[in-house]
């Protein structure tokens, strides 16, 4: 039977020479290196630390001027945009001075001046209805409102007797095409998103009522019901003021 004192001697052995003797060595020879030396390495580690700093203050710098830019790029190009808006306005009213001054005829000047409205070529105000719908709030396949069904809802209100109509400001005609471009409706070839407010001029005692009773009503009524798609109508509170079509131009002409 071992005794204790040598049981207690076997310990402390293995704790001391836990190291291999390489290991020992190695960590004696860090332990004699020179302060010059750590002195060198910390100066190293700090150079390191502020090369990195400034290549990420570059590298934000460079990234907010990069922003600037194309924020002032954008502008130019917006405030252009808004310089040829004006031109065109201006060119559209010299043009139809032009047009009242070829037609001498009164009783065609009146003609005119009756089928303009209807056909887009001009601004309109007066009262009428908004119809406002939306895709639904937990929209899926089912629940989107498509180009399909706001042409239904056009079509219903022309039935109903609309006398002007527009779709988040796009004034529509006869010629106003209203297509599916991906995920995005388009209106006069211009994207719109959701939700869809539709401004309609008409007599608003007769509108609804009348409105109520097309397939276009019905089809709004059954996917509202059936797939959560969002749909209301009510009086305007004061005159509609609807902009002419801007793509409404000049096709054919005789003289």
């Amino acid at each position: 039977m071992a005794r204790p004192d040598q049981s207690m001697s076997l310990l402390t052995d293995l704790q001391e020479n836990a190291l291999e003797p390489e290991y020992r060595t190695a960590h004696e020879r860090g332990e004699k290196r020179s302060p010059g030396l750590r002195a060198v390495t910390a100066a190293l580690l700090a150079a390191l630390l502020v090369l990195a700093g400034v290549n990420t203050f570059r590298t934000s710098g460079e990234a907010a001027s990069e922003r600037q830019g194309l924020l002032d790029q954008i502008e130019t190009t917006e405030t252009g945009l808004a310089e040829m808006e004006e031109e065109i306005r201006q060119l559209e009213g010299e043009i139809q001075d032009l047009s009242d001054d070829q037609v001498t005829d009164p009783q065609l000047r009146a003609q005119l001046d009756l089928l303009a409205p209807l056909a887009g070529d001009v601004a309109v105000s007066g009262p009428g209805i908004v119809v406002r719908v939306d895709d639904a709030a937990t929209a899926g396949g089912e629940g989107v409102v498509f180009d399909s069904d706001l042409t239904r809802l056009v079509n219903g209100l022309r039935q109903a007797g609309a006398e002007a109509i527009a779709i988040n400001g796009r004034r529509l005609t006869s010629l106003t095409p209203i297509r599916s471009a991906g995920s995005a409706i388009t209106v006069d070839y211009v994207s719109l998103n959701p939700p869809y407010t539709v401004e309609v001029i008409g007599d608003p005692n007769t509108l609804q009522a009348r409105f109520a009773r097309t397939s276009a009503m019905v089809w709004w009524k059954y996917i509202s019901d059936n797939y959560g798609v969002g749909f209301s109508i009510r009086v305007a509170d004061e005159d509609l003021q609807l902009e002419a079509d801007p793509g409404m131009v000049l096709r054919y002409a005789e003289k």
